[in-house]
């Protein structure tokens, strides 16, 4: 038996690398991994829109001087088996190199640390030319070939990454430029999500001098969003937290707020948990099969925070935005999405009703349970029916009973549910006290006139929805009730 070295052919095996998986987007924030774990509080992306398309990230972080850019450069400079620092969002050694590489022929990374600026680049053009594993290194005088390098002079320490030659996009566009800024666009969306925790936490990004905002997916500044428990367990020593989040009804929410959720039209595709590695966002809106995606569904999200040092079994893949559900903590993650998932069908179902007893509301349509599901009926007691019936002779309550019997067997619970799958149902607003008030006067005078029991009929409507919602209104209808008449405006 012996040994022979058997070294891969650099112009083949780095183009095929070129094939990872990465989309525009997820290159530029597996390159801002590295800036945020080199502690830089401002992260700068510059992009030129041109005939000859560049992108520069440049950040004020702690730098590398000429040996650690040196092993930046090279291809699996960190065995991802080794321990990281816990707020390193790297783990192969290869993303800088993977990321840029994927959507461009040039790589330069320009470097400084203790006054000092290092500076290499890959140029696949030049490998090929070669043959081989070799990365171009600069003296200081020739950096200035390269665009807005002088960035570096204003920063004590900090790293310029510049990408050109993006060959790929050229080849599957007609106009280069208009493509450079749609995907520009979408990078400024993935970003702000991505990143969403850093940004609230103070760390900048800008993109051609405009600052992206952090977009919050849980809305937890929104009044009406619900927290639910949080959970933590422990698996191999590591502690793994679980924030489970309802959103307001699609009704509560601003065109601000559908904007950070992921829009009207994506609320419900982006249901589901949200696997932060460092606070870094790697998957989001998916259920892991523990639950299907469902429309009653859609307000639930569930923050789920790992450490790097789970990646092993959780899967993590070189882009960083791909996992697998480790079955140490399926049955963990089943309950919270079970819990989660219920309470967002509740937010559906009672939207506006206050929570109390069925014995303390009497709702409109009421939900009942057969042995086939559930039917939907309409409530008899109501005091507004009550009183009708109390004025018609009994052929008309027959009449009257029997169209009601027509409309509950009518009722077009297909076409609502299609209609709210597509967002398309437009609730009625809630009238005001006021409105509210002139209503329940007008029929309690007509209680009065027709020598009713008004005072049970008042009572009714304080348990009766819409009415009951309406704390000022209870409190004014207590007050006739009391005998007390009307009690001044509301």
């Amino acid at each position: 038996m012996f040994n022979k070295e058997s070294i891969p052919f650099a112009p083949a095996l780095i183009e095929s690398m070129r094939s990872l998986g990465y989309s525009f987007e997820s290159a530029i924030a597996d390159l801002i991994d590295n800036s945020i774990s080199a502690n830089a509080d401002k992260i700068e992306i510059f992009m030129n829109p041109s005939d000859d398309p560049y992108v520069i990230i440049f950040d004020n972080g702690c730098g590398m001087d000429e040996y650690e850019i040196e092993e930046a450069m090279r291809y699996g400079s960190k065995n991802p088996l080794d321990k990281r620092s816990k707020n390193d969002l790297g783990r192969f050694g290869l993303g800088l190199k993977s990321a840029a590489l994927s959507q461009c022929r040039k790589l330069v990374v320009a470097s400084k640390r203790m006054g000092k600026i290092s500076a290499y680049s890959w140029d696949l053009d030049y490998v090929i030319d070669t043959g081989s594993w070799v990365v171009i290194g600069y003296e200081k005088e020739e950096l200035n070939q390269f665009p807005q390098i002088n960035m570096l002079d204003n920063v004590e320490s900090g790293t310029y990454v510049l990408l050109q030659k993006f060959d790929r996009i050229e080849e599957s566009t007609n106009n280069l430029e208009k493509t450079m800024i749609k995907h520009m666009d979408s990078t400024i969306d993935h970003l702000s999500l991505v990143f969403h925790r850093f940004l609230d936490e103070g760390i900048d990004i800008y993109v051609n001098n405009q600052k992206i905002d952090g977009r919050d997916p849980f809305l937890k500044n929104h009044k009406k969003t619900q927290l639910k428990r949080t959970q933590t367990f422990s698996i191999d020593g590591e502690k793994i937290s679980i924030k489970p989040y309802i959103l307001p009804h699609i009704n509560y929410l601003t065109q601000k707020d559908l904007q950070k959720v992921g829009g009207k039209d994506q609320l419900r595709n982006e249901q589901g948990f949200y696997v932060y590695r460092n606070k870094r966002l790697i998957i989001w809106g998916t259920w892991f099969r523990l639950e299907r995606k469902d429309e009653l569904s859609k307000l639930a999200r569930i923050m789920v925070d790992i450490p790097n040092s789970l990646d092993y079994m959780w899967s993590i893949d070189i882009k960083k935005s791909s996992a697998n559900l480790p079955d140490k903590i399926k049955q963990n993650l089943y309950s919270c999405a079970y819990n989660a998932v219920s309470s967002s069908e509740t937010v559906h179902s009672y939207r506006g009703r206050k929570v109390n007893t069925a014995d303390n509301i009497s709702y409109i349509w009421e939900r009942i349970k057969t042995r086939y599901g559930y039917e939907y009926k309409i409530n008899r007691d109501i005091p507004s029916l009550k009183m009708l019936e109390k004025t018609l002779t009994n052929e008309q309550v027959n009449l009257l009973n029997s169209f009601l019997d027509n409309l509950e067997s009518n009722f077009p619970s297909s076409s609502i549910y299609l209609d709210v799958s597509k967002g398309e149902v437009k609730e009625c607003d809630n009238k005001k006290t006021k409105e509210l008030l002139v209503e329940v006067k007008q029929q309690i005078d007509y209680a009065k006139s027709m020598n009713l029991d008004y005072v049970s009929i008042i009572n009714a409507f304080i348990k009766t929805e819409p009415y009951c919602n309406d704390d000022k209104l209870i409190e004014e209808l207590k007050v006739m009730r009391n005998g007390e008449g009307l009690a001044g405006n509301v």
